[in-house]
């Protein structure tokens, strides 16, 4: 029998972060809007407000490096 709330299970795929290199799943990931590479949630936004204000919907995904230009 399968449990009612099996959507909420996490993604079993996974990538390498473009900017660190480490193993990211990718439900933890992100592509940058402007240069499209693949990054962790921390080199794609930075900082908590920042995950927050893209999760509401606020901003588009611009990594770290992107911003600063």
């Amino acid at each position: 029998m399968t449990s009612p709330f099996s959507f909420f299970r996490n993604s079993n795929l996974w990538t390498d972060c473009e900017a660190c290199r480490e193993k990211v799943n990718l439900s933890q990931a992100g592509a940058c809007s402007q240069c499209r590479r693949v990054l962790c949630n921390r080199h794609l936004h930075g900082s908590f407000v920042r995950r927050l204000l893209y999760d509401i919907g606020l901003t588009e995904a611009v990594c770290a490096e992107c911003r600063a230009k």
